[in-house]
């Protein structure tokens, strides 16, 4: 039986992954790999592996959920990250994953306002400041964007410019529990669409305050529609862009053309999230999983 054992050093947290402590945790009974990541090495082959446990941050649970693993594979996500959106905002035990294309995520599919601060902020920032270094680049990211875009759901036909598009399959955005209809659609996604206004300058970034405050601070427990704001949920949506688009996934950058489908599935093998504090005390209690 073999388990590797992924390690981001480059997460903002990632410093405090113990090697010795995940071997002993994790490791008990299996030939154990350690790969530690560093800036641009891919993800080894997982499909050798009987155990995965992935400590970082969102963009190393998207490369994880992106690797085929064996069938009954145990896959374990440790968030060692900044902000760690999906384990703060999602239960403990990831049954499902989202697809856009022919790319998977696990939570967030987003273009528009803000959206760069998830692939842009530097990860030596992050580690240094943690969560601030995201609010240090707020105001640099406050801006009006006019993305042209076809929207279609169950529910929604629309056709606009807009500046923020947001797929999610989370509670939890931005830092911001904003999403309150998460607990009882747990088996769709939800989409947030604001439209631009016409100018970007300091008009049009004030006129995109007030749904971007209704959003994110007032958040919504239903489905919700406003003449320059949509809140659905879905089960597939198809966004038709008519020039290439950088969308952030899971903090991570991806790039779109055309037609983008997006949907949930269940995983293959589903991600067990177990926190630092939880490995610690297995650790202290000489547990093993």
């Amino acid at each position: 039986m073999k388990c590797l054992i992924i390690i981001n050093r480059l997460s903002g947290n990632g410093k405090h992954a113990d090697e010795n402590m995940l071997r002993q945790v994790f490791g008990s009974g299996f030939d154990v790999d350690v790969f530690f990541v560093k800036n641009n090495t891919p993800t080894p082959d997982l499909l050798p592996y009987d155990r995965i446990v992935a400590c970082g941050g969102d963009g190393t649970l998207n490369r994880l959920v992106n690797k085929k693993t064996k069938q009954g594979a145990q896959v374990f996500y440790c968030p060692y990250g900044t902000l760690n959106e999906v384990a703060k905002g999602k239960t403990s035990t990831l049954k499902d994953v989202c697809i856009a294309n022919d790319k998977k995520f696990a939570y967030v599919l987003a273009t528009g306002i803000f959206t760069p601060l998830g692939y842009r902020t530097k990860d030596s920032h992050k580690r240094k400041l943690k969560a601030f270094a995201y609010i240090l680049n707020v105001i640099k990211h406050y801006k009006v964007h006019h993305i042209p875009a076809k929207i279609s759901t169950d529910g929604l036909d629309c056709e606009g410019t807009y500046t923020l598009l947001l797929a999610l399959d989370s509670p939890k955005c931005f830092g911001f529990r904003f999403n309150k209809a998460y607990a009882h659609d747990d088996d769709k996604m939800h989409l947030l669409a604001i439209k631009s206004p016409k100018r970007k300058n300091i008009f049009g970034k004030i006129k995109i305050f007030f749904p971007l405050f209704r959003a994110f601070f007032v958040g919504f427990k239903k489905e919700y529609h406003s003449k320059n704001m949509s809140f659905v949920p879905f089960e597939k949506l198809t966004i038709t862009l008519t020039q290439r688009t950088d969308f952030c996934m899971d903090g991570e950058l991806a790039t779109f053309d055309g037609k983008v489908d997006v949907s949930l599935a269940k995983a293959e093998n589903p991600v067990v999230v177990v926190d630092k504090t939880q490995i610690e005390k297995f650790f202290k209690d000489g547990k093993v999983f």
